[in-house]
């Protein structure tokens, strides 16, 4: 009888964890059904980092405060273009082809303003006495909320900037200007570029240092992308259903 009633429970049990899994694999099904591309965040591998913001940092007020306090008081701009481009064109086609595609594709060949779903936090005058910035821009995707390009510039010395980026990343690429006095630096790490660039202004050099995450860029221009289909496609199916 004991035997008997050990088998029922074995029996029931077997039932109840088979009806748990199926409506398990129904849930998930259902949650996946009605996700967006732009919901499935994909992880990229790390490559450069700035105040330990790096390709995966999703933007928050956590971390808005948290660098206000490193650099200084910020604004905030939306919706705005996005311009990859170091000196000239020509110069950016040459020396980092990848990067200039990327900039054909968010901009208009004839010129016109392409406005992009993106948060700008510029520190223009950072009041910080130990930070060594005198501009800085800090781009990020507003689908992702990760960052697309970050664009710095220093008072700090060359060497100072160079042997940490140096240190840290290991030996760039160099690249000469043809101005023979401004230089350019190139890091790539994980299809993620880094360009320290010295460049003459008023009798002295300034230090820009642009960060280029185009695993996210190159995620910001699918998301667009589709976007552009799906309102293509509504209104073909507005136009057919007009008559």
């Amino acid at each position: 009888m004991l035997l008997s009633n050990n088998k029922k429970i074995l029996y029931m049990a077997t039932i109840l964890i088979a009806l748990l899994s199926i409506l398990f694999v129904i849930d998930e099904i259902d949650n996946n059904s009605h996700k967006k591309p732009e919901d499935v965040k994909a992880l990229y591998p790390e490559s450069f980092t700035f105040f330990d913001l790096g390709s995966n940092t999703e933007l928050s007020d956590e971390i808005i405060k948290t660098l206000s306090g490193q650099i200084g008081s910020y604004a905030v701009e939306k919706m705005m273009t996005l311009d990859l481009i170091i000196r000239d064109k020509v110069f950016f086609n040459k020396n980092f082809p990848k990067l200039f595609g990327l900039h054909y594709k968010l901009n208009d060949e004839a010129g016109a303003r392409i406005e992009h779903n993106i948060t700008n936090l510029v520190f223009r005058y950072p009041q910080k006495e130990n930070t060594p910035f005198d501009n800085v821009k800090l781009v990020f995707s507003n689908y992702s909320k990760k960052p697309l390009f970050f664009s710095i510039t220093s008072r700090k010395k060359e060497s100072d900037i160079t042997d940490t980026l140096k240190e840290k990343y290991g030996e760039p690429v160099l690249i000469n200007w043809d101005d023979g006095k401004s230089k350019s630096m190139l890091w790539e790490k994980n299809s993620d570029y880094l360009v320290f660039s010295r460049i003459p202004e008023r009798g002295s050099f300034k230090y820009s240092i642009m960060i280029y995450f185009v695993n996210n860029i190159e995620n910001l221009l699918q998301i667009e992308q589709d976007e552009i289909k799906k309102r293509e496609e509504a209104r073909k199916k507005a136009g057919k259903t007009a008559f």
